[in-house]
């Protein structure tokens, strides 16, 4: 049996970037842990206020979600005050999604949190390492893209 060169490599790779990942997940769930947010309403949130009257469709679609998942959680945030639900005015069958003037606040809390976040986790990386690095990633995005 041959072992491709750098496979060794590869796989302390996938399985770092698989650690990475959580961590970077549990570090977000501490951050926002007294706003009583989680990453998906988030993530639904930011969606909604670049796209102001998105059916839940196009959310799902957005957030790579089903349908009825993005359901629940929009009917959840509209219980919260922090989205609503409008007819569309072409289509009397659609509702569109907005969000409420209690949102922005949120996302604004959410987003410096987030930078001071970025600036505690890639704080040492200069700026030609982070270029290198999302050249990289871009490139295993890629890779990982064509293969499904």
């Amino acid at each position: 049996m041959t072992i491709e060169p750098g496979s060794k490599h590869k796989r302390d790779i996938g399985l770092r970037l698989s650690v990475v990942a959580r961590m970077l997940r549990q570090d977000f769930d501490r951050q926002v842990a007294d706003i009583n947010v989680t990453r998906s309403q988030w993530a639904l949130i930011a969606v909604v206020a670049r796209r102001p009257g998105a059916s839940q469709r196009q959310i799902a679609e957005l957030l790579e979600m089903s349908e009825a998942s993005a359901g629940r959680l929009i009917d959840r945030l509209c219980a919260e005050g922090l989205l609503e639900r409008r007819e569309s005015n072409d289509d009397r069958r659609a509702r569109l999604v907005f969000i409420t003037d209690a949102a922005p606040p949120l996302l604004e809390r959410l987003s410096q949190l987030a930078q001071a976040g970025e600036v505690r986790i890639f704080g040492n990386f200069s700026e030609s390492e982070l270029e290198t690095f999302t050249s990289l990633l871009d490139k295993l995005y890629a890779n990982l893209s064509t293969s499904s």
